[in-house]
């Protein structure tokens, strides 16, 4: 197995600077040149037959990261313009002396953007505004450059960070959309969460020879997971039996919403649970034994009703379509009470959230699966405050609640008394119904053979995106949760 991604602030990347410095024995400027190469080189090799740059530059070290690719490009005679954001004699240390190396290959620095032609097609744009410490709302002048590169028709890389984009927690008003950016030194935790995806494009990591002492020395806010880091399921033996893989009941699917309750079933079958039960509402019997005869579907109209069904699953999943009816009250409380480990979803959480329900309940083994909506409801505050930092109230959810937190997003946070992981997988396609139904079987299927918690939760975030990434190769748009099913069963093996 591989070893997954540490993340970092802002503040912890320049901590790590400092020691890669000291540690190397070097000039920071050499430092810079190295950041400058690596850009340069990315650049060279994605957009070989490039007619001409533009080169955005800031007043802090990410511009002179943009004066050194500047001056690189001179030198290969590649035709480069740079757009000085700040006047460069305002420069001062690294900075100034990138501005000098640029200066010295000749090349034209030009300090307003009615002197910048208009950039086409064949012109490559190279966002050097602003770096890791930019916080709150571009200035005006910043804006104004951001606003000109969004509008450019060709490709734009991203040194660092694009501007605009918070490092430490993904938030973004204004920002520039690069198709590469080139981070340095430390993964920004910005990059892979909130805006950060769909800002950054593909993202490309240089450690510039940053050694790893230095690494060891400074904590990291998350850790990311790919692939290759997630602990799979293990072969089955020859003789194995239905019990040994897990009893998943699934309960919900108040009326109108039955066929979440039944998909949330259906993932938790593909994904290798030994037996499936649904407790629904009894209008959707007949629907849910005719589209998966293998589900045990019961009919329950009460929380009395429910409790004998309780007894013998390994894990408990309540939420998809459970409602919010008095029923779906009655039905969350008692399931709640039961022994069995619990993923809860959906309108199972927004009861949750009301607080009369299970009120001031924590549990160690329960996996809380919120979107970004859910979540701003159980920590009572607005989706926008979610949005601007999904790492702390991923946290804030596990701490309120225990157990293990899944805030869904394009970079999935799994909040742990061990700390927070992310996970980049999924598409733009899957922004459609029934999707965190799907999820919602898949951690419980995992649970039920024997994954713990947290594992259980990796495994099914990736499997869930891996599934939805394969559906989507025949289109995103009109993706359908159920598109993923076979997906999921050639995956978890």
């Amino acid at each position: 197995m591989d070893t997954p991604q540490p993340l970092y602030s802002a503040e912890s990347v320049r901590e790590l600077d400092r020691q890669t410095i000291a540690a190397l024995e070097i000039p920071s400027i050499q430092l810079m040149k190295r950041a400058g190469r690596a850009a340069f080189s990315h650049l060279r090799r994605h957009w070989p037959e490039i007619g001409r740059l533009q080169v955005f530059c800031g007043g802090g070290n990410n511009g002179g990261d943009g004066y050194v690719i500047a001056a690189l490009a001179a030198q290969k005679k590649i035709p480069v313009t740079v757009y000085a954001c700040t006047d460069p004699q305002h420069l001062s240390g690294d900075a100034w002396e990138a501005y000098e190396y640029a200066c010295r290959e000749g090349v034209q620095v030009v300090n307003s953007l009615a002197e910048l032609d208009t950039a086409d097609a064949n012109t490559l744009i190279v966002d050097a505004l602003l770096g890791t410490g930019f916080s709150g709302e571009l200035r005006s002048g910043v804006a104004h450059a951001v606003e000109r590169i969004r509008k450019s028709p060709g490709p734009v890389l991203a040194v660092d960070i694009p501007s605009g984009l918070s490092a430490d927690t993904g938030s973004a008003g204004e920002a520039v959309s690069a198709d590469i950016t080139v981070t340095f030194i430390g993964r920004k935790m910005g990059l892979y969460c909130g805006r950060g995806p769909a800002l950054c494009g593909e993202v490309i990591f240089e450690g510039l020879g940053a050694p790893e002492a230095a690494y060891r020395a400074v904590e990291p806010l998350a850790m990311r997971y790919e692939a290759d880091a997630i602990r799979r399921l293990p072969a089955r033996a020859a003789d194995s039996f239905k019990n040994q893989f897990g009893h998943i009941l699934v309960v919900g699917g108040d009326t109108g919403f039955g066929g979440a309750a039944l998909m949330a079933a259906q993932s938790s079958a593909r994904c290798g649970a030994g037996l499936i039960s649904l407790a629904t509402r009894p209008e959707h019997l007949s629907a849910a034994l005719t589209r998966s005869p293998e589900v045990m579907a019961h009919p329950v109209i009460s929380g009395q009703e429910l409790e004998p069904l309780l007894e013998g699953p390994s894990v408990i999943a309540v939420g998809p379509g459970l409602g919010r009816s008095p029923w779906s009250e009655q039905l969350l409380a008692r399931a709640g009470r039961a022994e069995a480990p619990l993923v809860v979803d959906a309108d199972a959480l927004n009861i949750l959230a009301e607080g009369r329900v299970l009120a001031g309940v924590r549990r160690d083994d329960w996996v809380l699966t919120p979107h970004v909506g859910e979540a701003a409801r159980l920590l009572g505050c607005d989706t926008a405050e979610v949005l601007a930092d999904p790492r702390a109230a991923a946290i804030a959810v596990q701490q309120k609640f225990s157990g293990v937190v899944i805030l869904k997003g394009a970079g999935t946070l799994i909040a742990h008394d061990g700390g927070v992981d992310l996970i980049n997988s999924g598409n733009p396609g899957m922004a459609s119904g029934g999707m965190g139904d799907l999820l919602t079987g898949i951690v419980a299927a995992l649970i039920g053979q024997h994954l713990p918690l947290v594992e259980a939760a990796r495994l099914a975030v990736w499997l869930h995106g891996e599934a939805g990434n394969r559906a989507a190769e025949e289109g995103m748009r009109g993706l359908l949760a159920t598109d993923l099913l076979p997906w999921i069963r050639r995956l978890v093996d």
